[in-house]
């Protein structure tokens, strides 16, 4: 007699309680196997069902999801194609359990849903309106410092890193941008530089500088201390316009005192475009991710974007990566140059 029919013979010599509690037992053993989210109910995608597509087809695509019954939009991501692999160990798996359902969430990282305005707005323009949009039609150097700050600030406080390079120069020199864009500023030292160079080379340039000037927690340590904070409100911004006004650029430079992506986007939706952008912001791989997909949107005909944080400690979370698969994925050449990066065409 098989081991099966044994254990079936035991089953039925259980008293009629047992017999209950047995068969109850084994339902609900079946009803979980059966509404696990590994259980395959789904088509598994392969490696070659999902293909992407270059950037710039993706940004001209009219992005319109299906409508439901309900009027609400169908999701349109399909899930992550699943990679063949050598099962795990155990002791593997205890030390890195995934959520339940993680392999099949339907997610797209490479589709941004930030339409730009296809009208460019006159580079000469873009100064003004921003002033009128974001600061009441009042530049925020004017009567600057207030009273109430005058006293937390030092002359010139700068502080960056890389931020006094040969790259800025060799492509100011190259494209001679008219409007430059430049994500994540701090203190102002690649900004002030690269103003500078403008002013030295004769050229009109206006730089935006997208940061919240927040900084990151605990930054105030060591040699950055002297940074004062009032309420709450840690002085970098105002530092940032010190330094621009110590070194009379405050007809260059303008700050954008919000977050990359909420400025990218606005920016996207007002039709301010770019001859030159440097992505230099938060240095993990999502944050970097982000501002690349989105800032490339904003580059005009021939402009260039270039970065830093390519070959550095930094790059550990993923800046590198980022810039890389973009690159990958959109047909670009990434140009290193010390610790930044520049992206090029192929074919140049």
């Amino acid at each position: 007699m098989t081991t099966w029919k044994a254990k079936l013979m035991g089953v039925r010599g259980l008293g009629g309680p047992c017999r209950s509690l047995f068969i109850v037992a084994v339902l609900a053993y079946l009803l979980g196997v059966l509404t696990s989210p590994a259980f395959p109910t789904t088509r598994r995608f392969s490696d070659t069902d999902v293909k992407l597509q270059p950037f710039q087809q993706i940004i001209s695509q009219q992005i319109s999801p299906p409508e439901t019954s309900q009027g609400a939009p169908a999701p349109t991501s399909q899930p992550l194609p699943q990679r063949t692999s050598t099962p795990p160990r155990i002791d593997d798996c205890r030390k890195q359990q995934q959520p339940p359902g993680y392999r099949m969430l339907p997610t797209d990282l490479i589709t941004f849903h930030t339409e730009c305005k296809k009208e460019a707005m006159a580079p000469e323009a873009a100064r003004k309106f921003l002033i009128d949009e974001l600061f009441d039609g009042v530049s925020p150097f004017e009567s600057f410092p207030p009273k109430e700050v005058a006293s937390l600030l030092q002359p010139e406080r700068i502080k960056g890193w890389g931020s006094e390079t040969t790259v800025f120069r060799r492509l100011m020199q190259e494209v001679r941008p008219r409007v430059m864009i430049e994500l994540g500023s701090f203190l102002g030292a690649s900004a002030t530089h690269m103003g500078s160079i403008a002013r030295e080379l004769g050229l009109q340039t206006d730089i935006f500088c997208f940061d919240d000037f927040r900084g990151w927690p605990g930054f105030r340590s060591g040699d950055l201390a002297d940074i004062k904070q009032r309420n709450g409100n840690v002085m970098l911004m105002n530092q940032f316009m010190q330094n621009v006004v110590h070194r009379n650029l405050t007809e260059r430079i303008l700050p954008v005192p919000f977050g990359t992506v909420s400025s990218l986007s606005s920016f996207c939706k007002w039709g301010i475009y770019a001859d030159l952008i440097e992505v230099d912001a938060s240095h993990d791989f999502h944050s970097a991710w982000s501002d690349i997909n989105i800032a490339f949107q904003l580059l005009r005909p021939g402009g260039v974007m270039f970065g830093h944080d390519y070959k550095t400690a930094a790059d550990k979370r993923g800046v590198r990566r980022a810039v890389d698969l973009f690159a990958r994925l959109n047909d670009l050449r990434v140009e290193p140059d010390g610790q930044h990066w520049i992206y090029r065409s192929k074919n140049k």
